[in-house]
């Protein structure tokens, strides 16, 4: 009888250890799961009919709806374009007068129009950031465009000379060179160079992007602006600087 019972008892151990082990396999796969779950209700809620219109191009060609609003803020957006639907993880403010804008426009000139959207990505005192998504009208894939402020990086140059506050600022592009003069403060220790990436200010002109970067010798101290035209290559399929030019921010041109 004490055999019987010591068997019974191992056995009981041994279901016991089993079920533990199980417990823990079904946790790891819970967190695998919960992952699939969450992606599958996310597209779940692209699709859905009551999605909410958050702007669209001037035709209606292109509208965009949003999948997810929290703390004021759009968590992810459905593009639909020409009857076809995508879901993408784009995210901006969801306050009136930050809306995103739309365009349908051939932007790659070779005869059928994309949807360009601009979002805002920070909008403070001294900084206006935004963000460009190009989307093809065949497969509702993005287009890749190359960073304006690696583009002036690599293709500008300034120099900030300054005389007890009085400020002189040469920018070189390409052979063309620029100056202006600013009045600054005297007991300010200015950089010896020009900054750029408070405000980027994306635009669709006469089918051209357009990305104007504002320069500035201190916090929202800007003093020039640098507009970037993209043009597409059809070969990298990307879309790169084609000119830059420069322009004065409320300053005269030194003589």
């Amino acid at each position: 009888m004490k055999k019987e019972l010591g068997v019974v008892m191992l056995l009981s151990v041994v279901l016991l250890s089993g079920c533990g082990s199980d417990k823990s396999e079904t946790n790891t796969q819970g967190s695998g799961d919960s992952s699939i779950i969450q992606v599958t209700t996310q597209l779940e809620q692209g699709s859905d009919l009551n999605e909410k219109l958050i702007q669209s191009s001037d035709d209606d060609k292109v509208k965009l709806f949003a999948i997810n609003e929290k703390d004021n803020e759009f968590q992810g957006t459905t593009l639909e374009l020409n009857g076809k639907t995508k879901d993408f993880d784009w995210t901006f403010p969801a306050v009136e007068g930050y809306k995103p804008q739309v365009y349908f426009a051939d932007v790659t000139d070779d005869g059928t129009e994309e949807a360009v959207i601009t979002v805002f990505k920070n909008r403070s005192p001294g900084v206006y950031l935004e963000e460009i998504h190009v989307v093809k009208s065949d497969d509702l894939s993005e287009i890749n465009i190359e960073d304006p402020l690696e583009i002036i990086a690599e293709a500008v140059e300034t120099i900030v000379q300054n005389n007890k506050g009085a400020l002189t600022v040469t920018v070189k592009i390409g052979d063309k060179q620029h100056e202006l003069v600013h009045e600054g403060d005297p007991d300010f220790e200015y950089k010896n160079e020009l900054n750029f990436g408070g405000v980027v200010d994306y635009n669709v002109v006469s089918n051209k992007i357009v990305a104007k970067v504002d320069g500035s010798v201190g916090i929202g101290e800007y003093v020039c602006s640098l507009t970037v035209y993209y043009k597409y290559d059809s070969t990298t399929k990307i879309f790169t600087a084609g000119k830059i030019e420069f322009s004065l921010i409320n300053e005269k041109k030194d003589n």
